[in-house]
């Protein structure tokens, strides 16, 4: 069995800054998948360790990918969003508020339709809709995929991307290429996750 690995650079709430120093960049080197935290753009001076930790892993194979966080995060550092993402993202994570601020679209224009969008620049796309599921896009394509049924106890985590991302990158990581697949185990995360008390997962998912 091949090991895989996940490397996330997070930012909010754990430092004042961010640099490419020598544990990161050797992190970086080993990782199979680079996931860059949104949050990290109101760090000072941070796109410069951004873009050459995503070079980096990209130059060694690894799949690169970025959360949006944050509607107004993305409004104050629209620029950098869109220099990582358009030039080093494989994947992009947002939900539905998130993906419209990417896009510039006012709050009428459809999931389905940012998807779209979105899937024009970044070669995948991932966009959460709340209660009424989510769509991975694709080449100009959106894959629309139903929520998995739960009974909510505690909704801290529903909207956040670490409920479909872990399920999306297990996808990528065991080579799965069936997108509706894909989406299903993100959504079977996701009610796991709102389905429990807090946001890390206790039970194990069947």
């Amino acid at each position: 069995m091949v090991k895989m690995l996940i490397f996330v650079i997070w930012g909010q709430g754990t430092s004042s800054t961010v640099n490419y120093d020598k544990i990161l960049a050797n992190a970086v080197t080993k990782t199979n998948i680079l996931v860059v935290e949104g949050y990290l753009f109101e760090l000072p001076d941070t796109i410069r360790a951004i873009t050459e930790a995503c070079q980096k892993a990209r130059s060694n194979g690894a799949f690169v990918a970025v959360t949006a966080s944050d509607v107004s995060c993305i409004e104050r550092h629209y620029d950098d969003f869109w220099e990582i993402i358009g030039n080093h993202a494989d994947l992009i994570f947002a939900n539905s508020d998130e993906a419209r601020a990417l896009c510039n679209f006012d709050a009428k224009e459809s999931s389905p339709s940012v998807t779209r969008y979105l899937s024009h620049f970044v070669p995948l796309v991932s966009v959460t809709d709340g209660h009424r599921g989510s769509y991975i896009g694709l080449k100009g394509e959106a894959v629309y995929i139903l929520p998995f049924p739960c009974v909510p106890v505690d909704t801290c985590g529903a909207g956040d991307a670490y409920a479909y991302a872990c399920g999306i990158l297990y996808g990528v990581l065991r080579g799965i290429s069936d997108l509706k697949s894909i989406g299903s185990i993100a959504a079977k995360v996701a009610a796991t996750v709102v389905g429990q008390q807090g946001t890390r997962l206790e039970s194990q998912m069947q």
